[in-house]
């Protein structure tokens, strides 16, 4: 799909544009920012965010790179301020927590219940222990089927960086695998 008239016909305010360009990328936006919050009401949220970001910023989308990759770099960035947000509420509460000892034990996570088996299960568990340098390019590469190069864009890197945070990754992973099995 030529995303060119589109991106026009928003700029101009069509409804029924806005409307097409939300339903034509909300699910994938979606997925996305699901698989690095790990929270459904939250990716939700995000990728509402996402979208609205998206939406006002259409005027400096310049070609250069693919239009996917533009937006897979606005919802990263969403997500991420999200995640900065999380852990600082995290550290306080944390800190309450062991200041005052009123608080109860933080709340269980819930079960994942995105992923079908346990092998599944314990890989993606595997992937969240991992640190955002190399948490997010496994994420983009082996769950969102993205190439190298893009990936590289979204992440404002190189591609040999990418294929070394992504090897380190690989050993680290098969590290916290054998110890689990």
């Amino acid at each position: 799909m030529d995303i060119t008239p589109l991106i026009a016909n928003c700029l101009d305010g069509d409804a029924r544009a806005i409307e097409l360009f939300v339903h034509e990328h909300e699910e994938t936006i979606f997925r996305l920012a699901l698989s690095i919050l790990d929270d459904p009401a939250e990716a939700e949220e995000a990728a509402q965010d996402a979208l609205l970001a998206a939406l006002g910023a259409l005027d400096t989308y310049r070609g250069g790179s693919a239009f996917s990759t533009w937006l897979y770099k606005i919802t990263l960035n969403v997500c991420l301020r999200r995640l900065q947000k999380r852990r600082a509420w995290e550290r306080l509460k944390n800190t309450l927590y062991t200041l005052t000892r009123f608080f109860s034990d933080p709340p269980a996570h819930p079960e994942k219940t995105l992923l079908q088996n346990e092998a599944d299960t314990q890989l993606w568990n595997a992937v969240q222990t991992l640190d955002d340098k190399h948490r997010l390019p496994v994420i983009l590469r082996y769950y969102h089927d993205l190439p190298i190069a893009e990936i590289a864009q979204i992440l404002g890197v190189h591609e040999g960086t990418l294929h070394s945070r992504l090897n380190t990754a690989r050993k680290r992973l098969r590290v916290l695998l054998q110890v689990t099995e």
